[in-house]
């Protein structure tokens, strides 16, 4: 199985690179296109360990993931409970959060910011903190009408991000890959 997963990535990269997106998305009949999907990672405790303050590092497999879905073209967004009076916008929480885990960093590599671009979501009050249903809602109105991901450590948000209309992933379980196999972003249906 790993090694059809392999082909599929190799086989969808290489066809987004060889056929520009306007075409595909007419040749497709305006179905979903393999890079039509956007992936949403919680942070702590999914992309970044927490676990020791101050001392804030990826977790194992985290960079590699996000390295592989930028080289394949798919946009990432974080959708993460923080205090909302850090802020009156998802702007200034987000750049709050920023200063947070960078004060507090300790690899070599800082944290890739820049690839979240605008796509950072947080709670507006206390009633969107995750679980609750709003910040998943807004991130798959922000994805449009392409496929949204959701990555997280926790089974509740998992399942809010489904009823939401997301597709889940339980990170870090021992049973199965720590992340969602990039396979299953770029495929053109749900599997």
């Amino acid at each position: 199985m790993r090694g059809i997963g392999r082909l599929v990535v190799v086989l969808c990269a290489v066809g987004g690179l060889l056929v520009p997106a306007g075409q595909a998305a007419a040749a497709s009949g305006g179905e979903h296109r393999p890079k039509c999907s956007v992936v949403w990672f919680d942070l702590g405790n999914t992309l970044v360990d927490t676990s020791v303050p101050k001392q804030m590092t990826y977790l194992r497999g985290a960079l590699e993931h996000l390295r592989l879905l930028r080289a394949v073209g798919v946009p990432v967004g974080l959708i993460t409970n923080v205090p909302p009076e850090w802020g009156a916008t998802d702007a200034e929480r987000a750049a709050a959060t920023k200063a947070y885990i960078d004060a507090a960093w300790a690899e070599a590599e800082p944290f890739p910011w820049s690839w979240f671009g605008d796509r950072v979501l947080t709670p507006r009050s206390t009633a969107e903190a995750k679980p609750a249903p709003a910040l998943f809602e807004r991130g798959k109105a922000m994805a449009g009408a392409c496929r949204s991901f959701y990555e997280g450590e926790t089974p509740a948000e998992i399942a809010a991000a489904e009823q939401s209309g997301m597709t889940g992933y339980l990170v870090s379980r021992p049973d199965r890959p720590a992340y969602l196999p990039v396979w299953r972003v770029l495929v053109p249906f749900d599997v």
